[in-house]
């Protein structure tokens, strides 16, 4: 048995399966080690030379710059580090087999023995739709994948990987259809799973088709984090406030210390009689600009209009709309909650074959839950 491994190393890959037998390797992005290479040598260079220019004007002052060697030691190491990294990552790969009934799975560590080994199509539940979120920094980004899905995590085998989410559900459920296996889906209540017969139905036919799974009655009342309005021809839900979490509150000191900094720094050089140098003003710009991206995240919010022919979800920035996204209600296949494992948060997510709206990603789950249920309960008529 293999030892587990990731279930993919690419971020851009697609299982071509029109001719077979067919074959596919997933690897680690070329261009992204060859970046590594260069930035992990060129900071090694750095390190080296501040290391030795360090080390030959101590001898020749008497004095002790061991701080800044071993600064420069890091750096080194750091070097070395992000060089040997990126030289394994592309060492790795998997690749897949399929001649139409088998799947021949091939896995090269960066170190140690290749493993092989056989597994039948008729082993694997489904395909799989799943999204991941990576963090990098104060940044996060979605790759959006497919896969087989097998019980056993080191026989899941990839079919499809991307950034992008352009025709994601298109592409799931034709994958679905080439094998002919139930559409997987990771939802609120755990792995949901649609026939391939029922993958172009809307939520109202699989209700009429008594195929939807459990909705709450509608007796509990509407959150108090949610505005209800029932209008002539649709219903207006939106947040009644700002919900303040432990994210509000970060960013919040954040910017409270950013201000106070400036501030202060600019006093104190006015004091001494010093002109505020162009390095500071910079400083100061780009510090400003992050408070200001972050708080137009922090009070944007978002208007959900359920029609009686369409779903509109209009983005607002104190009050005033951005834009707006619709979806014909005879389209809607599925509303669910998406989760967001990088900042552990659920969002509400209203899906058709042609996009995905997500909004509530600020919400208690519970709220999620009974605003996924109310707007189920709107489209299917109940």
């Amino acid at each position: 048995m293999l030892i587990h491994v990731p279930d993919h190393f690419s971020s851009k890959f697609a299982f071509d399966l029109a001719k077979l037998p067919s074959a596919k390797t997933d690897r680690s992005s070329l261009l992204l080690a060859v970046s590594g290479w260069i930035c992990g040598t060129l900071l090694l260079c750095l390190g080296i030379f501040e290391l030795f220019s360090f080390i030959t004007a101590e001898k020749g002052s008497g004095q002790s710059f061991l701080a800044v060697e071993i600064f420069a030691f890091i750096i080194v190491l750091i070097a070395l580090g992000i060089v040997i990294g990126s030289t394994l990552s592309i060492i790795r790969y998997k690749k897949f087999y399929f001649d139409g009934e088998t799947f021949t799975i091939t896995y090269r560590p960066a170190i140690g023995v290749t493993h092989r080994f056989t597994e039948p199509l008729q082993n694997y539940a489904g395909v799989r739709l799943r999204v991941l979120f990576t963090q990098s920094g104060l940044f996060n980004r979605s790759r959006y994948i497919i896969d087989l899905y097998h019980k056993d995590p080191n026989k899941i085998i990839p079919l499809y990987i991307s950034t992008q989410n352009k025709n994601i559900r298109k592409i799931w459920e034709d994958y679905a259809r080439r094998f002919n296996l139930p559409a997987l889906s990771i939802g609120d209540r755990g792995l949901i799973q649609r026939d391939c017969a029922d993958l172009d139905k809307s939520l109202k036919t699989l209700a009429a088709e008594q195929k939807l799974p459990f909705i709450a009655s509608g007796k509990l009342p509407a959150p108090e984090s949610l505005s209800v309005e029932e209008q002539r021809t649709s219903t207006v839900v939106e947040p009644s406030g700002i919900y303040w979490d432990i994210f509000s509150t970060l960013f919040l000191l954040i910017a409270i210390a950013a201000v106070l900094l400036l501030t202060a720094g600019g006093v104190y050089l006015t004091i001494i009689g010093t002109t505020l140098p162009l390095k500071y003003w910079a400083f100061g710009a780009i510090l400003l600009l992050a408070v200001l991206y972050f708080s137009t995240k922090l009070f944007n919010s978002y208007r959900l209009i359920l029609g009686r022919d369409s779903v509109s979800v209009i983005k607002t920035l104190f009050g005033t709309p951005l834009n707006e996204e619709n979806i014909a209600a005879d389209k809607i296949e599925n509303v669910e909650l998406s989760y967001n494992p990088t900042i552990d948060r659920y969002s509400l997510a209203i899906i058709s074959d042609e996009k995905v709206i997500t909004l509530g990603g600020r919400l208690p789950v519970n709220d999620l839950l009974w605003l996924k249920d109310f707007v189920i309960r709107k489209l299917i008529g109940n």
